[in-house]
């Protein structure tokens, strides 16, 4: 006797057809066989060798939408009609064809239109096999795999990888590898593009005063006025949080110089409304001309940004216009972040914010705070770390840093214990310079020490890429705190490409969800399923979740019907200055 194998695969009789013929024992087999097939998850449909349906599982009907489904003595090429993406009716099994013309094996791409179904059709391929026995064709076995959610998935996926969410505009890594190719292909002396680098001067005021939910408002907005003066062969990206790129395409400077004038002008006559306030929005333009005599693109960028720097320095809606800028990029930075940072540093400019992490269980009541770190200007002004921050890892200044924030933090904490207030428990960032610092763990470990800090009020940020840039370093950072009894969350998790395969290496106690999945779940399916498999997946892990901008009440409720443990945004309470306790000098 012959029966249906599902491992391989491999149909080897008709069920039907073979029931009558078989003994108690053979038909319980058999029955076996057909419960087997019923359990599958691709729709299974077995053939004579003229097409006519032996037998067809439940998941064809569920298929096609036909509840009836695929009976025994249907032709299948009426029974199940698949199209093409043009729309044109593909025949399955073609009968009377020649045996030698007959494959074993073939896939078929296609459609399945449900009668009477608004929903899109179902996606599908299938895998047609013919069986032979002493070279007679005896049967047609047709495999369907439903393929539409994994298309969509990878469509996605591929889409998500390449451009931001919020602008639907290609993202950084994009624009960088558009923009090689071009310099590739950048050979004729004759070609000129121009580069354009953009921000939004002062973003941050928007950020701080309206909110996250305005700030994005601002950049759709703006990012629809911006494009009305672009033409289809010019790229535009965004690069950063307020930052833009626009590659002008086969164009002089003199011709982007035009551009550029239409690009202020639309900014300049531009109102941000939002709920009764009228906010008026600059950006600060940085110009490079790219031809072939340009450096790589990341040298470009680097480049280009100087330049708008440079524009936003000058005031609002200023342009300015960089050739070879390296040496200027280089001298200007060393003499403006560098000697800034060193000043505030020495002066005690850094200020020490902090932003609740919440409870999504019980009262959701605070369980520890984030420590984030601003700097105050000359004018008394605080400057957002996104400026400063960058220069301090570029030029080496991040671990005197992070140093400066553990020692604070430190006596700040120590000053809570001092003065009988109950402590709360702070979590403060390591960037990976220090996390690469072979003496970092046992600096950390001494101040905390001479602080008389409870270690279990202490927890680590690091991030995934940080952690894998420095595998070994982070795992004896990691180890040396633990075993004093602090504890460790991995920030940003799912933004890097390797955040699975190195997670089971990573003893940390919390795994942040990066904000990109979760700002916009409630509207994107995506995102929201890889919230949720993200915290499916850390629970097996015995991790605990934290959820990061989470800017309304209705997130914060479908975080907490996940089962997300912790969550942390604008929308619970935005960053605020440490309260006063009294004054440092003298511990």
């Amino acid at each position: 006797m012959t029966l249906f194998d599902p491992k391989s695969a491999k149909y080897l009789g008709p069920l039907a057809q073979l029931e009558e013929r078989l003994s108690p024992s053979e038909q319980i087999s058999l029955q076996a066989a057909e419960a087997a097939l019923g359990e599958i998850a691709d729709g299974v449909v077995v053939t004579d060798p003229k097409g006519i349906v032996l037998y067809a599982n439940p998941l064809v009907s569920e298929m096609t939408g036909d509840l009836v489904g695929l009976l025994p003595g249907q032709p299948v090429n009426e029974g199940l009609p698949l199209y093409d993406t043009a729309g044109v009716l593909l025949p399955l099994i073609v009968p009377d064809v020649p045996a030698h013309e007959i494959p074993s094996t073939r896939e078929i791409n296609a459609c399945i239109q449900r009668p009477e179904d608004t929903r899109p059709p179902v996606e599908v391929t299938v895998q047609v096999m013919a069986l032979w026995d002493a070279g007679t064709l005896k049967n047609y076995v047709l495999v369907l795999r439903d393929t539409s959610a994994a298309r969509r998935i990878s469509t996605r996926l591929s889409w998500q990888t390449s451009h931001d969410a919020l602008t639907r505009l290609p993202n950084r890594q994009y624009f960088e590898g558009e923009l090689q190719k071009l310099l590739s292909h950048c050979i004729d002396k004759r070609q000129h593009h121009v580069l354009l680098y953009l921000d939004v001067y002062q973003f941050k005021v928007i950020n701080d005063t309206l909110g996250f939910v305005a700030g994005d408002q601002l950049l759709v907005q703006l990012v629809a006025l911006l494009q009305r003066d672009l033409s289809s062969v010019d790229l535009f990206a965004r690069v950063g949080s307020d930052e833009f790129a626009i590659l002008l395409r086969d164009c002089t400077l003199e011709e982007g110089g035009r551009v550029v004038a239409h690009l202020r002008e639309s900014v300049q006559d531009f109102n941000f409304l939002w709920q009764g306030s009228d906010n008026r929005v600059a950006v600060s333009i940085g110009v490079v001309g790219v031809d072939h005599f340009t450096p790589n693109a990341s040298q470009l960028l680097a480049t280009a940004n100087d330049a708008c720097c440079s524009a936003r320095e000058q005031g609002r809606n200023r342009v300015k216009l960089f050739g070879d800028s390296r040496k200027a990029l280089e001298k200007r930075r060393e003499t403006t972040w560098v000697a800034e940072i060193h000043a505030a540093l020495r002066e005690d400019r850094l200020i020490l914010y902090r932003q609740p992490v919440v409870s999504l269980k019980g009262e959701r009541q605070v369980h520890h705070f984030e420590i984030l770190v601003r700097m105050r200007g000359r004018d008394g002004g605080v400057i957002s770390p996104g400026l400063f921050l960058p220069a301090a890892e570029r030029y080496g200044l991040i671990e005197e840093v992070d140093r400066w924030v553990i020692r604070r933090v430190f006596l700040y904490m120590a000053q809570e214990q001092r003065s009988g207030i109950a402590g709360a428990s702070y979590a403060i960032n390591i960037s990976g310079i220090s996390l690469g610092d072979e003496t970092f763990a046992d600096f950390v470990l001494q101040e905390l020490t001479e602080a008389g800090v409870t270690p279990s009020r202490v927890q680590f940020e690091i991030t995934e890429t940080s952690a894998i840039n420095n595998l070994e370093r982070a795992l004896i950072f990691i180890h040396k705190l633990r075993a004093a009894g602090c504890s460790f969350a991995l920030d940003d998790f799912g933004r890097g490409v390797s955040s699975l395969a190195y997670l089971r290496q990573l003893p940390v106690d919390y795994l942040k969800i990066d904000g990109s999945f979760v700002r916009n779940m409630l509207e994107d399916e995506i995102d929201s399923a890889m919230v949720s498999t993200i915290d499916h997946l850390a629970k097996r892990m015995g991790i605990s979740t934290i959820a990061e901008y989470v800017e309304s009440p209705e997130l914060m409720e479908k975080l907490c019907q996940m089962g997300v443990d912790y969550a942390q945004g604008f929308g619970i309470a935005a960053a605020t200055g440490l309260p006063e306790i009294g004054d440092f000098q003298g511990l």
